[in-house]
């Protein structure tokens, strides 16, 4: 009686051990509504044209800085998203994930502040300038974005451009040596394409990040006590 004992019960540790990964009904809210409120606010992105931003701009510069605005809010939501999806999770790649994550934050939203609040800024100001002063400040404005420290693209830009790739790459290996589904870690994969953010690209990839946690919560099973359903957990299926 002894012996069967010390056989099974390894087995019903192990296996929660190596599949376990819990989420509040809360966090699955915002894991998914964190992205898709920023895809839906950058389709309101103007498109600019690398070689006349001042032209491409100045009658679009309020909706410029709004979005601009925004996005830097949503690269510190996303980076926390990124971090709930990992913060659980044991392993090499795991790591390495949550390690990407403030150098994306950090440099990214550098980029943006220059790019999009600084430029959005010279616009306004190019506006409500004379108009024979306006090629001067078309030029700066022109030189800003092809500045190769916090130009477009810049040092700034693409190494926070890699960050972002690094830590979405391995979270996808995490969550899937933790036990998830294969679909959702090949959309988690694809949200890479992020890093490119005027529509259309930055808000699929947004969408894939949204749709890999939805297929994640609904691949899980509900595991909380009946009598505390506000703590609902979710945990991945093997």
């Amino acid at each position: 009686m002894h012996t069967p004992t010390t056989e099974s019960a390894p087995d019903s540790v192990q296996r929660p051990a190596a599949q376990r990964r819990i989420f509040s009904l809360a966090e699955v809210a915002f894991l998914i509504g964190a992205p898709l409120a920023w895809a839906v606010l950058l389709w309101f992105h103007p498109s600019v044209d690398r070689d006349d931003v001042y032209g491409s701009l100045r009658d679009q510069v309020a909706t410029y800085q709004i979005v601009h605005v925004g996005t830097l809010i949503f690269i510190g939501l996303m980076g926390l998203a990124l971090y709930m999806l990992t913060r659980d999770l044991p392993g090499k790649a795991a790591r390495i994930s949550r390690l990407a994550i403030g150098p994306f934050v950090l440099l990214y939203g550098a980029y943006e502040t220059v790019i999009g609040l600084a430029t959005g800024a010279l616009v306004q100001h190019a506006n409500d300038a004379p108009a024979g002063e306006r090629p001067v400040l078309s030029d700066a404005i022109q030189s800003l974005q092809d500045n190769v420290i916090v130009g477009d693209p810049g040092v700034v830009a693409t190494i926070g451009a890699l960050a972002w790739i690094a830590a979405v790459i391995t979270a996808a290996v995490a969550v899937r040596r933790a036990g998830a589904p294969v679909l959702p870690t090949v959309l988690l994969g694809l949200s890479v394409v992020v890093i490119s953010h005027p529509p259309p690209i930055g808000p699929i990839g947004l969408t894939c990040f949204a749709g890999a946690v939805a297929l994640l919560a609904r691949s899980a099973r509900l595991s909380a006590p009946v009598s505390a359903p506000d703590a609902a957990p979710f945990q991945y299926q093997a």
